[in-house]
């Protein structure tokens, strides 16, 4: 509900962060799409694909995030407040063949027969790691190669929000631009030392650089779950949380 709500219609959720089961999830989530077919339709356009690789599949922020700051930035700020910045955008990460002239990679999915499999396995309790499994293999390749265009979308009209994620920029107003290519080559990375490692980690759009910051009622909202969510996970798995390095070996 979060993403596909902007953060709107969610007053109780200090209630909620207080006493998280006086809420049944499941039966809450689903009477909360069936009076909201704007977000139902959302969701279901997002979850009606089944693509075949990670590795050439297209990525992009369903919110937005500031590209530089205004005069008056205060750093020290919570981010809870909204601010005005010089210019917002969105990111997308395009697939494309690492051969020049670098084509964008057409869209590829799972075969129903697969799928099919999949459920019948989730039914008996066996997980479906297709993913990491296709990944591995893939990146097993001494030859592994695969890219990415990075783009940047500039907001250019108010009405293209940024508090609610539901309103798509039209790309003909709003085009993507290509600032740099991400390339992914041969490597190892489903070790039982890099996945208890992936376990542990905590993700947030907030971390990061504060000229990129992110910007709308959504991400502010983030900034408060994320947090929790995290602190929630590590408790369970009684981890005391550290941010990575970059200097970890496997």
């Amino acid at each position: 509900k979060l993403y596909l709500y902007g953060g709107f219609g969610y007053p109780n959720l200090e209630k909620r962060k207080q006493d998280p089961w006086e809420f049944p999830g499941k039966l809450w989530a689903l009477l909360w799409l069936l009076t909201h077919p704007k977000q139902f339709k959302s969701l279901k356009a997002i979850t009606s694909r089944t693509p075949k690789s990670l590795l050439t599949e297209r990525y992009w922020s369903g919110s937005a995030s500031a590209l530089g700051l205004p005069p008056n930035f205060d750093p020290n700020q919570p981010g809870q407040t909204p601010v005005t910045y010089p210019l917002v955008v969105k990111y997308a990460f395009t697939p494309v063949s690492p051969n020049a002239p670098h084509a964008p990679l057409p869209e590829e999915v799972r075969s129903p027969t697969d799928l099919e499999k999949a459920k019948a396995a989730g039914e008996k309790g066996i997980a479906d790691n297709y993913y990491r499994t296709e990944m591995a293999q893939a990146l097993a390749n001494p030859e592994a190669e695969y890219c990415w265009d990075f783009q940047i979308q500039i907001q250019t009209k108010p009405e293209q929000s940024i508090d609610d994620v539901t309103i798509l920029w039209p790309e003909a107003e709003a085009p993507f631009f290509t600032v740099g290519r991400l390339t992914v080559a041969h490597q190892t990375f489903d070790s039982e030392a890099q996945q208890e490692f992936a376990e542990n980690l905590q993700f947030s759009p907030w971390n990061g650089l504060i000229p990129h910051r992110p910007v709308g009622a959504l991400n502010r909202l983030r900034r408060l779950v994320y947090p929790l969510v995290g602190s929630y996970r590590h408790n369970n798995r009684g981890v005391d949380y550290h941010e990575p390095t970059g200097h970890e070996t496997f």
